[in-house]
């Protein structure tokens, strides 16, 4: 009879195990509570349940914290293998003539994994696991060596609350990837006149035809939704107030950009607020209010924050009979302890036209912004306080993430301390895909900074921010110190000569930007065939210019000329390639060279790969790229090689 017993509860403990501990609520009397104290099952079981007692009761009642399992479990994510080897001929500067990576020397994610669920229908939960994230990178380089990449792990708890007033969102934790307004919080997506030979991180794996045919057609190419916002992290609250159809959205935590840390020391808390309430009218016009502000302090015992910028703005959009007029008017401030307390505007305004009224669409743009009016995770650049990248300008070992100061931009890209106007279309001819655009701009005020320029190298402009070997670098390198990176590029900065006395620059100065591109595509042996041509044309100088210059009254003329062909040799197989080609030339007004002259600079390449889906999910990219850079003035500016990368990007 005992051992029937002692069968019995063996038996049962195996159907406890097996059933995975899922125990249902029971209540037992002291005598049976004594007897369980000394099984396996109930050792077990007293450290998965908590115990509710009643004063004067003596017998617990026991609840399993597994009482079921989560109902709606999520799982996602992607892996992404990337892999470079780099072999140069001449190598630039003092830097290596070999170099091999696992990873592409940035902070995006090599893997993203989240898992969630939802135990009521109003909340949720997920972890999330990231190798490399993107607030490490903004902590700043390593001291003597790379930085390190980490696994980062974060939890994310959302929910929903209905209430008379409506109905409410609530995030806290975790990495969101959203926006607000062009002035508060976002990026820059411009006019997507790129070539897409190197893929980016955000974009996804699947059906690699897909790809071409959406930029063919669309001019815009399937992204996750990182492309177009910036990292988040802290508390958010986003909802609808019914009564009156007005969205409200709250943010308060951390950018990337300002992760809440001194980069060095880690000792200077920062803070963002953003807040937006958007007016929702007939027809899906809407006007807004909104604002974000960054609050830092200059030293790790400061009381309170005396480094600020703040920005306030109204956005709003209209369509009438097919026109529509979208823009975003406000004003912004920055303060520190060297920097006085000083307000200016912002204003940018769109208006498109369809072609029923102008033959082709018309898209015109105007925008002012003062210098003042700055920020970091907005979609205009900063050029006229370098505080807003580095931190307070009293510390040390800080760097630029991104260039700053006057910079020859690309059509679509907005500076503050500069005002402009811009018109773009794009039409159709037979089968030719056809946009265009140019932007004339000028600065608003002179600036201490306004004896330096900067230009991006376009053409291997990834393989360029990947010559010092990580990312980022503090400050500049190459033979002459004049070139800079910044996120999957790299920039050159020009200095002045026809300054004033001090240093300072004596002109204001004036920017051009014009873009022409083709895209065509035709059928050979029954496969699709799709060419893209991409040329753009910039330059900058002292006087106002209604069309881009192209001779020695600029300071700086750039030409960058890009084309790309796709071929679907098989439904699962592309064939690219890839050629471009960038001439800069700078006048007598800028640095020159042992000869007596300026730049004069050729960068060359031509690539070769292909795409090949594995799976609907998988996909394996292959890019060979023979390079080369010359300033035929500049005698250490040169350098030339090969790179070949392989990238497998799984989405699971």
């Amino acid at each position: 009879m005992h051992i029937k017993k002692n069968n019995k509860r063996i038996l049962t403990l195996l159907f406890a195990c097996c059933a995975g501990f899922n125990a249902t609520y029971a209540q037992q009397t002291e005598s049976d509570s004594m007897k369980a104290a000394f099984t396996p099952w109930s050792l077990v079981r007293k450290s998965l349940v908590r115990e509710n007692s009643s004063d004067g009761i003596s017998s617990p009642v026991e609840k399993s914290l597994f009482k079921e399992f989560l109902s709606g479990i999520q799982t996602g994510g992607y892996y992404r293998g990337f892999f470079y080897n780099r072999d140069m001929n001449q190598a630039y500067g003092d830097g290596p003539k070999r170099s091999m990576s696992v990873g592409d020397g940035y902070f995006d994610p090599t893997m993203f994994l989240y898992v969630g669920g939802q135990p009521t229908a109003t909340t949720s939960f997920g972890t999330e696991v990231m190798i490399g994230n993107p607030f490490q990178v903004y902590k700043g380089p390593g001291i003597g060596a790379a930085p390190t990449v980490s696994p980062f792990f974060s939890a994310v708890l959302r929910g929903n609350i209905n209430t008379p007033i409506g109905n409410f969102f609530l995030i806290a934790g975790g990495i969101e990837w959203t926006k607000l307004t062009p002035f508060t919080f976002g990026a820059n997506v411009g006019f997507n006149r790129f070539s897409i030979f190197e893929r980016r991180p955000w974009d996804p794996a699947g059906n690699v035809k897909t790809r071409y045919a959406s930029y063919y057609y669309s001019g815009a190419i399937t992204q996750d939704n990182r492309f177009g916002t910036q990292a988040f992290k802290g508390f958010m609250a986003t909802g609808l107030i019914t009564k009156i159809n007005t969205n409200v959205d709250i943010f308060y935590g951390k950018t990337g950009a300002n992760g809440g840390i001194n980069r060095e020391n880690e000792v200077k808390p920062s803070q963002n607020l953003g807040i937006r309430l958007k007016k929702n009218l007939k027809d899906n016009n809407y006007v807004s209010l909104n604002t974000f502000n960054n609050f830092n302090r200059s030293d790790s015992i400061k009381s309170k924050n005396d480094v600020q910028w703040n920005i306030i703005t109204s956005e709003f959009s209209f369509k009438i009979k097919g026109i529509s007029l979208k823009g975003e008017v406000g004003a912004g401030r920055y303060v520190s302890p060297s920097y006085k307390e000083n307000w200016s505007e912002g204003v940018i305004l769109d208006l498109s036209i369809p072609k029923k009224y102008t033959f082709i669409p018309l898209d015109f743009r105007y925008y002012t912004i003062g210098k003042s009016f700055t920020s970091n995770v907005a979609n205009f650049n900063n050029t006229t306080i370098k505080e807003v990248y580095t931190g307070y300008q009293g510390n040390t070992g800080t760097t630029s993430l991104q260039p700053f100061g006057p910079s020859l931009d690309n059509v679509g890209d907005i500076a503050n301390n500069r005002m402009g106007g811009a018109v773009n279309t794009n039409f159709k001819v037979w089968k030719f895909m056809v946009s265009t655009g140019t932007q004339i701009s000028a600065e608003k005020e002179l600036i201490a900074n306004g004896k330096v320029l900067n230009y991006g190298h376009r053409v291997n402009s990834l393989l360029w921010s990947r010559l010092p070997g990580y990312f980022p670098i503090p400050g500049m390198f190459g033979p002459n110190n004049r070139v800079g990176t910044y996120y999957r590029g790299a920039y050159e900065q020009v200095n002045l000569t026809d300054t004033l006395a001090n240093g300072n620059a004596q002109f204001k100065r004036f920017y051009n930007a014009f873009d022409f591109q083709v895209k065509y595509k035709m059928n050979v042996l029954d496969r699709d065939l799709y060419v893209n041509y991409l040329g753009t044309f910039s330059s900058v100088q002292k006087q106002f210019s209604a069309f881009t210059k192209f001779d020695n009254s600029a300071y700086i003329r750039a030409q960058y000329h890009e084309m790309d062909v796709y071929y679907q040799l098989h439904k699962n197989f592309i064939l690219t390639l890839y050629g471009g080609i960038e001439m800069i030339k700078g006048n007598q007004s800028t640095d020159l060279g042992t000869n007596g002259n300026a730049r004069d600079q050729v960068g060359k390449a031509i690539g070769v790969g292909f795409d090949f889906s594995l799976t609907s999910s998988t996909t394996l990219y292959i890019r060979q790229r023979w390079f080369s850079f010359e300033d035929k003035n500049f005698a250490t500016e040169k350098f030339s090689g090969n790179e070949g990368t392989l990238e497998l990007k799984v989405m699971f």
